[in-house]
């Protein structure tokens, strides 16, 4: 990983990038990290983007995580509306990513000053290259990984749980999901580090177990100050538009909650045995990051 503990360039907008797989438990992170008084989490920009201003003002019965509307979002609406006042409207245009992005961040930092780093949980790589190269933006990054262990359990009893036939079937299996997350996971590092954006690794139980020690090693790759620990992530601050329910759901943001059900499986233990290159990548990541 590249390592960076310098305060971000006063000249470029800064923003913190949360990259991970799909249910890696990347919502409770970002919300965790929100807690603190310089960072606000805007839930995954890229899919708010996708979609276009128009739709998201137009769209009244979704709400923001602040509890209204995009259009009356103190954050939201005013990016929304400047985009479509700008003639950012087209996802399909060659420049409405870059001028979309930059349109967030120029409003965020008129907002919320410079003092305040904006968090996005966009799923997929896309938006990481495209970050990487402008010439304006500030990106680190936190390559949040799950234990394989807990993930393929997860996901092969959601796989399961649903209508599948013929080799969709196989996303049910724990070897499947297990190589999946090897290799996805791979990729995702390869990539950052192709990009040379300064990242940080962080293991999810690692975070859920001790989150005091998780987060305050965050918060000095960010060059952020320690502050007061507070565990409510109610009390985090946060317009996440597109993302996890759990965003809305005020009994969900009390604490911090681990899915432990793998702890009483054994299905996934002949596939870790069978491929030690697995639980060896597993333990380096999730494990031993932030050492």
């Amino acid at each position: 990983m590249t390592q960076n503990n310098d305060a971000f360039s006063p000249s470029k907008q800064p923003i913190v990038c949360l990259t991970s797989l799909s249910h890696s438990g990347s919502t409770v992170f970002s919300m965790a990290l929100a807690c603190h008084e310089n960072l606000i989490s805007l839930g995954e920009i890229y899919q708010v983007l996708r979609m276009g201003p128009t739709y998201w003002l137009n769209k009244q019965a979704h709400l923001c995580s602040c509890g209204v509307p995009a259009d009356k979002c103190e954050f939201w609406q005013p990016v929304l509306s400047q985009m479509r006042s700008l003639d950012i409207l087209n996802p399909a245009k060659p420049n409405y990513y870059p001028d979309a992005y930059a349109t967030v961040l120029s409003q965020f930092s008129k907002l919320y000053g410079n003092d305040y780093q904006p968090i996005d949980t966009s799923k997929g790589v896309k938006h990481l290259t495209l970050l990487a190269g402008s010439e304006t933006i500030d990106v680190r990054a936190l390559f949040l990984i799950r234990d394989v262990r807990s993930y393929a359990s997860s996901q092969a009893r959601l796989a399961r749980s649903q209508p599948r036939k013929g080799l969709k079937k196989v996303k049910g299996h724990y070897w499947y999901q297990m190589m999946r997350w090897l290799s996805d996971n791979k990729k995702r590092e390869s990539l950052l580090n192709e990009l040379a954006l300064p990242f940080e690794v962080v293991g999810y139980e690692p975070f859920c177990f001790n989150p005091s020690e998780t987060l305050d090693n965050i918060y000095d790759f960010l060059a952020l100050p320690t502050t007061p620990r507070n565990e409510n992530l109610g009390k985090s601050t946060h317009h996440v538009l597109f993302g996890n329910p759990m965003r809305n759901c005020e009994t969900r943001k009390a604490e911090i909650r681990y899915d432990d059900r793998w702890f009483s499986e054994t299905n996934y233990m002949l596939a870790a045995a069978l491929i030690p290159t697995l639980m060896q990548y597993n333990q380096a990541r999730v494990y031993s990051s932030g050492q």
